[in-house]
């Protein structure tokens, strides 16, 4: 007996539906995760803001940041400590020092004018930073003054600070002295802006200083690895110890950030394919939400659309996220890791070359 195969039973046919099934059913939750991860990536790149193509000079590690080694380590920390804790902190004057040990090749001033800028030392609406720059190889002196302070000190002031102050103690070699004059100089003339400037600084976002920290985190590590070399038995367990807390809390936010991303970028498709928010009604939740089945147990409708959707990991990576910004804020709150804020400056200030010691002139014809 002839056995004829009807169209639908065709095997070819069959297996064809399949593949086109399975591609759909295998392949749909990536091809819907990566449009949402395109679409959130070209949103969330509109908010980024631009940075500069130009090559910034990195940021300080300290306050007082004596690169060239012009002070003693000892009045180096002490004067950070200073510039830090009770200038910024209290009297609210953002005042950095750099001394570098090398000339720029593209010339200080352009050298300080964009690294003060690039460090926006000073607060935002009140652009009340100052920036003192010693290149002592050239015996260069180079005052950068914030926008907002060009009318407090002019260039003519500044000058005549720098001349009062820095150039004859730094002539008769004694660095630490000038520093302590300018210091005093300094702040005596802008403590009346300090309470204005307080009033105007708008504080930073939490969001944007954790990524200031973040901006650091390779010159931190340096610094931490250079205090692991120098430390003790005992001081590096204590570190290695800090650090391996440290790096597993973090991993572990940052698997949640990772579970609810995951869960958030294929939210759509588990929109379009689920069934339990369909079969959502009014009478159904009124039921559950009656005082006496509320008691016993979560509605489960709500239950079913919170699984099917995976709302709960969205959830907690939401909450992983935000306590990874707080964690990494706490951590950098009042210390040097940021350095910077969002003062401005227009490149007033003054420039000017201390002379060689007495002593060294002896003897020249």
């Amino acid at each position: 007996m002839a056995h004829s195969e009807s169209p639908t039973t065709d095997p070819v046919a069959a297996a064809g539906s399949r593949r086109s099934r399975s591609f759909a059913a295998r392949h749909g939750p990536a091809l819907a995760a990566a449009v949402t991860t395109l679409v959130l990536l070209l949103i969330l790149s509109a908010f980024l803001p631009r940075r500069s193509v130009d090559r910034v000079p990195p940021p300080p590690g300290r306050w007082f940041d004596d690169r060239a080694g012009l002070v003693s380590s000892e009045f180096a920390a002490a004067k950070s400590t200073y510039l830090q804790s009770y200038l910024l902190q209290v009297l609210h004057l953002p005042i950095l020092v750099v001394v570098e040990p090398t000339v720029p090749s593209g010339g200080i001033e352009d050298y300080t004018a964009s690294a003060a800028n690039a460090w926006k030392i000073g607060a935002q609406g009140a652009d009340n930073g100052v920036v003192l720059f010693v290149f002592p190889s050239v015996r260069t002196i180079r005052l950068e003054v914030g926008y907002g302070l060009e009318g407090l000190l002019p260039d003519i002031e500044a000058r005549h600070l720098v001349d009062a102050t820095l150039l004859p103690k730094f002539a008769a070699g004694r660095y630490e002295d000038g520093f302590e004059d300018f210091f005093t100089a300094l702040v005596k003339q802008l403590q009346e802006h300090a309470d204005e400037a307080a009033k105007a600084d708008k504080p930073i976002g939490i969001v944007a200083f954790a990524m200031e920290i973040l901006r650091q985190v390779p010159r931190l590590a340096r610094q931490a690895w250079q205090l692991f070399r120098s430390a003790d038995a005992v001081g590096r367990v204590v570190l290695a110890l800090f650090g391996a807390t440290l790096a597993a809390v973090f991993g572990y936010g940052l698997s949640g950030v990772t579970i609810g991303a995951w869960a958030l970028v294929q939210l759509p498709w588990r929109i379009a394919t689920g069934s339990a928010w369909r079969c959502l009604g009014r009478q159904k939740l009124a039921a559950e939400f009656a005082p006496a089945q509320f008691v016993r147990r979560p509605p489960a409708s709500l239950v079913a659309v919170v699984d099917e959707l995976r709302l709960g990991e969205i959830l907690w990576g939401l909450l992983s996220l935000a306590g990874i910004v707080v964690g990494i804020a706490f951590l950098g709150l009042g210390s040097e890791a940021v350095m910077g804020g969002h003062g401005q400056f227009s490149g007033g200030g003054v420039t000017e070359v201390w002379p060689l010691p007495a002593a060294s002139l002896k003897g020249r014809p």
